[in-house]
Formats: structure tokens, sequence, C-alpha cells
């Protein structure tokens, strides 16, 4: 990668790119040098044509992220912690907008702004010694930003119950509410989570890209211009060599070899 980052460290795997929360010695809890080097590396990836599929893991043993940093918060003022709350909604949009496909990979705590960034990725895989949830109401803060992408994923009432009672979900109950793709033991996280990331990553990044375009048009416009958007995008789609190759392969019954163009 380009740069030394303090928070954050990258690596590339052919199609496959990795960000590591590197704050251990907090358990990766959330400050504003994190929030702006997770989006650098977003960026990055992004930039670069092989990556299809983008890793967020964790350098810590303990867990994914254990919220947002009490001590870069406690001391704000009003406005400044409006700041703070547009920042994280930068941050967690770039990876909701972004064009590639965002796999978090939890593995213990993922806690607060931590589950609001691991939500804010397109799926998840987690350990089953992994807890999820929104202790922000314990200190008398109610959830915010990203935490309303909880609606759609795992419904009103389950949201609603993170929320208020600020108890924690172990792995099970998480994946069975629709919060995970993958529920694993500790030792095969990483391998579950490579070998997702390494099919989808066979994929046409062209129809990847527009299929998540068309998702989040789903999630956050009325239903009727959601379709016509859908149809009119597809509709640019099928100009791509990708889609030739993807129904020439089809057709001719061998295994299509994506390009990106």
């Amino acid at each position: 990668m380009t740069k030394t980052m303090k928070t954050i460290k990258l690596e590339k795997q052919g199609r496959i790119g990795t960000i590591y929360l590197n704050r251990p010695e907090v358990l990766n809890a959330i400050n504003d040098v994190l929030l702006n080097e997770v989006i650098e590396a977003v960026d990055e990836f992004e930039a670069d044509r092989e990556v299809r599929v983008v890793l967020l893991k964790s350098l810590c043993d303990r867990g994914f992220s254990a919220g947002i940093d009490v001590d870069y918060v406690k001391d704000l003022t009003p406005f400044q912690i409006r700041d703070v709350g547009r920042l994280l909604h930068k941050c967690f949009g770039h990876v909701r907008r972004a064009d590639k496909i965002y796999i978090a990979c939890s593995d213990g705590l993922c806690l607060g702004a931590g589950l609001e960034l691991a939500i804010s990725c397109d799926l998840m895989v987690a350990s089953t010694r992994s807890k999820f949830g929104l202790p922000n109401i314990n200190v008398g803060i109610p959830a915010i930003v990203e935490a309303a992408v909880l609606m759609q994923t795992v419904g009103v009432f389950h949201t609603r119950e993170m929320c208020y009672t600020g108890e924690f979900w172990d792995a099970e109950r998480a994946y069975e509410r629709g919060l995970l793709n993958r529920m694993v033991p500790h030792e095969e996280l990483d391998e579950t989570a490579m070998k997702l990331a390494e099919h989808i990553a066979k994929k046409s990044p062209k129809a990847l890209s527009t299929q998540k375009e068309i998702i989040f048009k789903w999630m956050t416009t009325d239903l009727e211009s959601a379709i016509d958007y859908s149809i009119n995008t597809v509709c640019l789609n099928w100009t791509s060599r990708d889609q030739k190759e993807g129904m020439g392969a089809f057709v001719e019954k061998r295994n299509a070899e994506f390009k990106g163009e």
C-alpha cells in the first residue's frame, strides 16, 4: 500500500483487499484518525482496478471494535459532537456507497460505532464467540448515525430491543435475526471470509457495482423510483463487455472470465 497508517493496516492478495482496524490497546475504539484513515483506505481500494472485494477485519484478538473512543469525545462541546456524528456518517456512508463489495469480519466484541461500521459493509461474517450491541443507552446516549441501517437489517422490533436495552446479542441470536451472513467457529473465520470474498470476486466487477448501486436505491428511495432506476441501470450495464462475456460463456458452457470492462 502507498503509506503507513496509524490506526489501520492494509493488505492486498490479488483481487482481495483487506482493511485491518489496528488499535488493539483500546479494542479498536473509534476516533477521528481511524475514521479518516478508513476513508483513505476505501479510496485506495476503489482506485485499484485489480481489487474486487475488500475484507474489513481486526488486529485485536478481543474483537472487531468496542465502539467510539470515550477519550475522543468526553470533553467535546455540543457543536463538536455534531461534527463527530457527521464524520462517523461520512466514513460509514463511504463504505456503503463504495462500488466494490465490503465484508465485515467480527471475532469477539462488535459494539456501538463499531457495529455501525460493520453493518455499513455489504455482508458480515462472525465467529461464534462474537457479541453485538449498542450499549450507548447504558450511559444515557441514544444510538445514532448508521444504527439506522439496523431497521432494514433486523427489522423494527429487534432494532428497538437492541437500542432500548443495551444488551449484547451473542452470535447465534445475531445470525437468527439476520445480522450475519455466516457464523463459524473462531478458527474457521478467516478461511470462511476469504472463501466468500474469492467467490464474489469471480463475478463481473461491473455487475457487482451495478447491483450494489441498485440495492442502495432499494434501501433509500420509494419502491417505484427504485424499480425504475434499476431497470435503466441494467440497460447501461447491458453495454459492457462483461455482460457479453457472461452470456457468451453461458451459451458456450464455459467459465466466464470477467475483466471489469
